[in-house]
């Protein structure tokens, strides 16, 4: 397979033009994917809005302004995410409307948006297609595609590029491949659908001394959980692993009865087969990736809080190829010093080379990247094309078509706000400044 292509922006701004919000959209027009949509195309703008109070989500400015360049080309874009499992006990985005009303209370609505807000599996995520991968998978034989995301003419994957506590990190693969399952394809990536299941050790649970008994039992949608005089007990027959019991018990009473199967490498891969399974409901060419590799920070954006980040930001990154972006992203944060008080430096990865999330995490966490380059969705070949911001006049004049002062000239000519005030009476001047002239009006 040939080197994939990855336009390229850094992180930094300096003046006008140089937004992280404008640098997408540039890279968006750079890249040439616009050119193959035609008017009236669907296109599903699939981004994570956020958990309740996690602050390092991406700023509804970014998607806005990608929305606004698909709109001029005459699509019809609508943002999108779907439902999640409910992974830990708060978790306030596992039906639809639950999940609207976090995206709206973190800035994401039509208003703000300028077009549909809505979540892609329904109302509890059945509202899905299964997508056959013709042996193409490394675990997964099919998947259930969230069916507005399978449906759309096309999709633009807006990821917001960090580490994830169970996939190793987050980017193009996973807000496809998880963020495009429904809930019962987050059940089948999860390894549910074939069996696999938290380990449960009855013997330490505190039973009815535990504080959080009560919790550790509401967290399983299905029921399986008891807490009495006998101890723990656990119906295993009808998990489906959606690992709140365990984040329950590990992260929270910090107890360890119940734990998660340790399947990164497997998840990984899996990850990348749900990957696989979104692109295969597009036309070759109508699936772009936008990575902003900014606030990386050692966990995803689906906890309740944001660490500090473990690098400065980097910039932002796109391509026709997922597996290339993110391979990018990861070789470009590992490249980069770490940050003092952050994960890095608590985990001794703060030099340039070092494998930061490898190191804060213990694992390998590019099993995404070795899934995606094995299930063919992608390579982890690249070369990155470095694009240069326009400045030129009809650049500001897109984004900034408004100089305030034309409409201020009229305002101010029939009512200055220094309309007979006496300005010399209220300061004296700056030292240096010679013959001063307080203004007259």
């Amino acid at each position: 397979m040939d080197k994939a292509k990855i336009w390229f922006m850094d992180a930094r701004a300096r003046r006008f033009l140089e937004s992280t919000a404008i640098k997408g959209r540039e890279l968006l027009e750079r890249s040439g994917w616009l050119d193959g949509l035609r008017p009236g195309d669907m296109v599903a703008v699939k981004t994570h809005m956020g958990e309740a109070y996690n602050v390092g989500y991406l700023r509804p400015v970014i998607v806005r302004t990608l929305v606004e360049a698909l709109k001029e080309r005459g699509c019809r874009p609508f943002v999108t995410d779907t439902t999640t499992m409910s992974y830990h006990p708060w978790i306030s985005r596992t039906l639809a409307i639950d999940h609207l009303e976090t995206a709206e209370k973190n800035g994401f609505t039509s208003a703000s948006m300028g077009c549909p807000v809505f979540i892609a599996d329904g109302w509890i995520g059945t509202d899905d297609v299964v997508v056959e991968l013709n042996g193409r998978g490394n675990y997964l034989n099919k998947q259930f595609i969230a069916r507005a995301i399978a449906d759309a003419d096309a999709l633009l994957s807006v990821a917001h590029f960090k580490g994830h506590p169970a996939g190793g990190y987050g980017g193009a693969l996973k807000n496809i491949g998880v963020g495009g399952a429904s809930k019962r394809g987050k059940m089948n990536l999860h390894g549910g659908l074939a069996g696999d299941k938290p380990i449960v050790d009855p013997g330490k649970c505190l039973g009815l001394e535990c504080q959080w008994r009560h919790l550790c039992e509401d967290c399983c949608p299905e029921g399986g959980i008891k807490i009495g005089e006998k101890g723990l007990e656990v119906n295993a027959e009808g998990c489906v692993y959606c690992f709140a019991c365990a984040n329950l018990c590990i992260n929270m009473a910090g107890v360890g009865a119940i734990q998660r199967f340790d399947q990164m490498d497997i998840l990984g891969r899996r990850i990348a087969d749900s990957a696989l399974a979104a692109m295969l409901t597009k036309e070759p060419g109508k699936a772009f990736f936008l990575n902003y590799a900014v606030d990386i920070t050692p966990i995803c954006d689906c906890y309740g809080w944001t660490d500090t980040p473990i690098v400065n930001g980097i910039g932002v990154l796109a391509s026709f190829d997922p597996v290339a972006v993110d391979k990018a992203c990861i070789d470009l944060m590992n490249a980069a010093p770490g940050l003092n008080n952050s994960a890095a430096e608590e985990f001794g990865c703060m030099c340039c080379g070092d494998k930061k999330l490898n190191q804060i995490k213990g694992k390998d966490v590019e099993q995404q990247i070795y899934g995606g380059v094995a299930n063919g969705v992608g390579t982890d070949q690249y070369e990155i094309i470095p694009v240069e911001q326009e400045r030129g006049i009809q650049a500001i004049a897109t984004y900034y078509p408004n100089v305030p002062a034309r409409y201020l000239k009229r305002v101010y000519a029939k009512n200055h706000p220094l309309k007979g005030v006496d300005c010399a009476s209220f300061g004296r001047p700056s030292e240096g400044v010679d013959n001063p002239q307080s203004p007259r009006k």
